[in-house]
């Protein structure tokens, strides 16, 4: 089993919960700094820039947007989400009876949808006892790679369908297209997700092509469509590399076509990942590496066991680490894969970061689970403190020096510069990385850099030196 890193996205953070949302709700982000008025015929404009931040010399300081969330606590990420290629940001307001959910187009802040009130699951009992209410906020997740995107939102707590049932602990799912206009917007589709928490680990939340999926320790496997029908798989094997194996619930994707996820880990740290009834990872191995490995198991003598496996996976691409052929170095293999075909589609000569799921409160400080990013042409994509360039096949790594920080990157442009921090303690470095060159360069350090890029805009979530966090949308520099 993977071993679990300390809990934390990331721009547009997987984790969460919500409790009941009483009145009173705080300033509403569409109020000076928001831009007010409905979506209703084309919408509104946010509101001109009132905080002053230094972002990097590709994007111009004094011209966009901003979002203030004055009703989220101090210390709770922002619940938003990005839609990259196509230039649209999703994020929470706080409503009498719940949320709504608000999609504005990056460049120009223009109002397109407001979503009508959600009220996800009231606290469990145990979630009461380890937290406050008022951090109880619900997240939004892209779910992308199919024939349209959605944005969900998800919250994990308790609910019943009546008076007459008792409650269950769930993780429920709304989805809004990422293409809809006008006011009072439903969800195209709703559900929940039976997710009740054992004593060794919380439930784990993935997105995907085919929803979003909720695993449990003990193998459940819960799809939630975007139209709202829900399947539950129980304890059914998936057969990878032709074996049956129980569907790795740190690390499954629900693909286009079904369930992508690891085999067993065997002793080699590896076992193969693949689709359920698809392609397998002993079809589709990345030069450099052998499908299979061997493993001394000293008492039986040596075993093959199959190699790769996934760590995490964004939009319609998997990302895999491998172990390299003949070669004793520390640094390995890591392999963009087409999540459909399993395509290789680049490599780089180094692990990448395992993303952790799981559904607990989001903590941003932990960098281990900032989440694989695409550039919105959707030629790069960046995860931890690797870059990718899908159209040439190369992956640059980072951090190759034993004395080197930690780089970490958050966001990649169309020209292929990346963005980032080095170091895990605070103040950390910010930095970019040239997806052409391998360079990385520290930039000052009170300059921000993007959470998020989406077309026409670099996305910025920070105090801006106040005590309210905001959401600031800036645009490219001509």
């Amino acid at each position: 089993m993977a071993t679990r890193a300390p809990s934390l996205v990331v721009a547009g953070a997987l984790l969460g919960a919500l409790a009941g949302c009483g009145s009173g709700g705080g300033t509403s982000a569409d109020g000076p700094h928001g831009g007010g008025g409905g979506a209703q015929g084309g919408g509104s404009n946010a509101g001109g820039l009132t905080s002053k931040i230094t972002a990097p010399p590709a994007f111009d300081s004094t011209k966009g947007w901003e979002v203030t969330a004055d009703w989220l606590p101090q210390g709770q990420p922002l619940p938003y989400a990005v839609s990259p290629s196509r230039g649209i940001v999703a994020y929470l307001d706080r409503a009498e009876q719940g949320y709504v959910l608000k999609l504005r187009e990056a460049s120009s802040g223009k109002l397109l949808s407001s979503g009508k009130s959600w009220k996800g699951p009231r606290l469990s009992e145990k979630q009461s006892k380890e937290q406050s209410p008022e951090l109880a906020v619900p997240q939004i997740a892209l779910v992308s790679g199919g024939q349209r995107e959605y944005f969900a939102v998800w919250a994990r707590g308790q609910a019943r369908k009546d008076e007459l049932h008792e409650y269950k602990e769930v993780v429920s799912v709304a989805f809004y297209p990422v293409d809809a206009t006008g006011t009072a917007v439903a969800p195209v589709g709703e559900g929940s997700a039976e997710a009740p928490e054992d004593e060794l680990d919380r439930p784990s939340v993935f997105t995907g092509p085919g929803g979003l999926l909720v695993t449990t320790y003990d193998h459940d496997s819960i799809l939630v469509a975007p139209d709202g029908k829900v399947t539950r798989r129980g304890d059914a094997k998936v057969t990878l590399n032709g074996e049956a194996v129980e569907p790795d619930y740190l690390m499954s994707v629900p693909g286009p076509r079904g369930l992508v996820t690891n085999g067993k880990e065997g002793g080699t740290g590896k076992g193969g990942f693949g689709e359920e009834g698809g392609w397998q990872s002993s079809g589709v191995t990345p030069p450099g590496a052998d499908s299979l490995l061997d493993y001394d198991t000293v008492i039986n003598g040596v075993r093959r066991e199959p190699n790769g496996r996934a760590v995490g996976a964004v939009g319609n691409h998997l990302i895999a680490n491998w172990r390299p052929r003949g070669t004793s170095t520390t640094r390995g293999l890591s392999a963009i894969h087409d999540l459909a075909t399993g395509a290789v589609q680049a490599t780089a000569a180094c692990d990448a970061d395992t993303t952790e799921y799981d559904a607990d409160l989001p903590r941003p400080t932990n960098l281990a689970e900032v989440r694989p990013a695409v550039s919105p042409n959707g030629r790069y994509l960046v995860k931890g403190g690797a870059v990718y360039d899908l159209t040439t096949g190369r992956g640059i790594c980072t951090g190759g020096e034993s004395d080197a920080k930690k780089i970490t990157l958050n966001a990649v442009g169309d020209d292929g510069t990346a963005y980032g921090v080095a170091g895990d303690d605070k103040p950390r470095t910010p930095v970019t990385v040239s997806a052409r060159t391998g360079s990385a360069q520290p930039l000052p350090k009170a300059m921000s850099t993007p959470d998020a890029i989406a077309q026409g805009a670099g996305v910025f979530v920070t105090y801006a030196g106040t005590d309210t966090l905001r959401l600031i949308v800036l645009r490219p520099r001509k």
